[in-house]
């Protein structure tokens, strides 16, 4: 359980709800892992991360792809396998969808796929978010 501050990425934008993350090869503690951010948005049904990560801890493409709604247009979305670490919880295998870079940005969109198994109140008066 943690409690988090909502970070201000920019002074022309309000605070997110922005919390580390660590990706991981799938069902596998040896790989490589790689530290990154990710937005907690309760706005996305799914998790969306950038491709050149999932190529960093040896994602598990699966078959086909989905069109996602992204910032008022529709993206490809491939999903991947991978194990992630989500505040202290460990998740061995979990689906994301792979977007590109250029649509997305280096931040990881956390939606509700993954929030679901969680906990999470925001508080945003306080500009604070607690995981349990």
């Amino acid at each position: 359980m943690g409690t988090y501050s909502y970070t201000f990425v920019s002074t022309a934008n309000p605070p997110i709800p922005l919390i580390s993350v660590t990706l991981k090869s799938p069902r596998s503690n040896s790989a490589p892992s790689v530290k990154c951010q990710g937005i907690l948005d309760t706005g996305s049904d799914c998790t969306l991360v950038p491709i050149p990560l999932l190529a960093k801890v040896r994602g598990k493409p699966k078959k086909g792809s989905v069109r996602i709604p992204f910032s008022g247009q529709m993206t490809l979305g491939i999903p991947y396998e991978v194990g992630l670490v989500f505040d202290s919880y460990e998740h061995s295998s979990f689906q994301v969808f792979a977007c590109s870079v250029e649509e997305m940005g280096e931040l990881l969109i956390i939606g509700r796929d993954l929030m679901n198994h969680h906990r999470i109140e925001f508080n945003g008066q306080a500009l604070t978010f607690t995981v349990f």
